[in-house]
């Protein structure tokens, strides 16, 4: 995988928990920031619309995993339906970032997030909740199920890998700074998770960001 120079503004990534045998697989977690011009994001997304497409079979393939764990998990992997509606002919929606997100996840069927990144305050704790734990989701509080993935800063749980985002965190007109995070999934090779992160860094250095990488392994 191509990694970026160093990038001072990457948030640390911490595991201070042992993975619980519930996310045995789910191996690493990839963090890209970056500060691309809006416009150029708008631009680079649209030139590689042809590749959701054209890696429309390889797609399906990775969501397949991340559908499986997730119904493990008693959730569903937001993926299915996404893809769905690419192959339906659907366009992308949203504000750039939001468009970057869903062209990088859908070209390659693996599950991303996109954040403010300066929202967040701190480094990023990967950690595993106690049955119970809330936080506020982006759209109403989020309860979370015994040993489920969430990622923390300094201020409260920011994510949960299966249900989504806050809203402290959530993209704005505002937004100039980018948090991109790329989930692992059981099954998924350390090739095609790499194939993914590195689509992130690509989009997000033609559109002039100068994107910074950080990654955590979690086994």
């Amino acid at each position: 995988m191509t990694q970026p120079a160093a990038d001072t503004s990457v948030p640390s990534l911490l595991s201070r928990q042992p993975r619980p045998p519930s996310c045995a697989g789910f191996d690493r977690m990839a963090a890209i920031t970056a500060r691309p011009d809006m416009k150029h994001l708008e631009v680079a997304v649209a030139a590689h619309r042809d590749q959701l497409t054209e890696a429309a079979e390889y797609a399906q393939e990775n969501a397949r995993l991340y559908y499986d764990w997730f119904a493990t998990q008693g959730h569903t992997s937001p993926l299915t339906g996404q893809l769905q509606a690419v192959a339906d002919g659907r366009p992308l929606r949203g504000p750039a970032p939001v468009r970057a997100l869903l062209h990088c996840e859908l070209s390659h069927g693996v599950l991303m997030g996109v954040q403010d990144a300066d929202a967040l305050r701190g480094p990023i704790h990967v950690e595993y909740a106690t049955d119970g734990t809330t936080f506020p989701g982006f759209r109403s509080p989020i309860t979370c199920h015994a040993h489920e993935p969430v990622l923390r800063d300094n201020v409260d749980i920011f994510a949960s890998v299966f249900q989504g985002p806050d809203a402290r965190t959530g993209i704005t007109p505002n937004t100039r700074r980018l948090l991109f995070l790329v989930f692992d999934a059981p099954g998924l090779s350390a090739e095609r998770f790499e194939r993914a992160v590195d689509s992130v860094v690509s989009l997000l250095d033609e559109a002039q960001g100068a994107p910074g990488f950080g990654s955590v392994e979690l086994t």
